[in-house]
């Protein structure tokens, strides 16, 4: 496999970001799978003083859980922190610093890839066209094969490095036809802007941010970037996490109410604009309702219908090289939290 250079802009964040955590990752066999799930039911007392620490990225979820008052009369203290990019976040759970994080798939994939005991317990699925591929100004390309020969960057361990797979390998293109470039997210779009990459993967609302004082330097999107993730949309937990009554008491009630707020989301459209994208991210709100809906409404796939579309990520990472081999993705789902998922959304 064509290995990724990593340029000298990196090096902000770096001490965030685990930006290699599936590559330097142990696997025990061909088919690793990861440690099972426990199977006592879920606790539901929450001991007076239990707070959850929560790993948010561009601060999606507190926002969320705000203005949808689902943050409202929860018996736990609500921790927020912010990261950029899930790997940052399976490095805060090996740290001992997170009780639960928000992320794509892909983390949760290189997480067992390096044995490190995770657990999705929450399930969501907005658009498989999220991740969108950008160019430099300077870059002419309109459609991933024209991309032959340049570089392209990412950020490994992210959702990000799967699009990038699954676009080259829809063009017919392999790794080594391109230079893959592996960058902390923030990073990306001052390498665009400086030419020191060709196009690179974004998700909104950096994408945006990037392509609107850029557009009219000839900064654009490929336009056939579409389908290249799952869409899928996890809350994750560290397995010493639900190892703790109390936290994984709270953890259902969190998992409840973030469906719930997503719910409200999909029928509060303009106020979510209003909140996120224009207070929040100081985007219009012209712009804002576009990014969601290109982002897409949340749907609640059962666990099975997850699962096959997480396996799918992890059999492409495998296929490409970039995972020690083949892996078994579905110990990484407590099972137990789809009842509480389903119970929220019907009441």
């Amino acid at each position: 496999m064509h290995r990724p250079r990593r340029l000298a802009v990196a090096l902000a964040v770096g001490a965030l970001t685990l930006t290699a955590c599936a590559s330097t990752g142990r696997t025990t066999g061909s088919a690793a799978g990861a440690a099972p799930a426990p199977q006592e039911a879920l606790p539901t007392a929450v001991p007076a003083g239990t707070e959850l620490r929560i790993g948010d990225q561009n601060a999606q979820l507190e926002t969320l859980l705000k203005a949808s008052a689902q943050d409202q009369g929860t018996a736990y203290k609500l921790g927020y922190n912010a990261f950029q990019g899930g790997p940052a976040i399976l490095e805060a759970f090996r740290a001992g610093s997170l009780d639960v994080g928000i992320v794509a798939e892909t983390p949760a994939i290189f997480a067992q890839a390096a044995q490190q005991d995770v657990k999705v317990v929450g399930v969501a699925q907005t658009s498989r066209s999220a991740v969108h591929l950008v160019t430099s100004p300077g870059n002419p390309a309109r459609t991933v094969a024209e991309l032959k020969g340049k570089k392209i960057a990412y950020t490994e361990g992210t959702t990000f490095q799967p699009a990038v797979l699954n676009a080259l390998k829809r063009a017919g293109l392999r790794t080594a036809d391109v230079t893959l470039v592996n960058l902390q997210v923030l990073d990306i779009p001052a390498a665009l802007q400086s030419g020191q990459i060709d196009a690179a993967a974004l998700t909104e609302p950096l994408a945006s941010k990037y392509l609107l004082p850029n557009a009219e330097k000839g900064a654009h999107e490929i336009t056939d970037d579409k389908d290249l993730t799952s869409g899928l949309l996890l809350l994750i937990t560290p397995g010493k996490t639900l190892r703790d009554p109390a936290r994984t008491a709270a953890l259902a009630d969190l998992t409840a109410r973030w469906v719930k707020a997503l719910a409200w989301q999909n029928a509060n459209e303009a106020a979510w604009v209003e909140q996120y994208y224009v207070k929040k991210q100081n985007i219009p709100a012209a712009t804002g309702t576009q990014i969601y809906r290109n982002t897409g409404t949340a749907v609640f796939p059962s666990y099975d219908q997850a699962l096959a579309d997480h396996q799918a990520i992890a059999d492409l990472l495998a296929d490409a090289g970039a995972l020690p081999g083949k892996l078994d993705v579905s110990g990484e789902f407590d099972r137990r939290f789809e009842a509480v998922q389903r119970q929220a959304l019907a009441g």
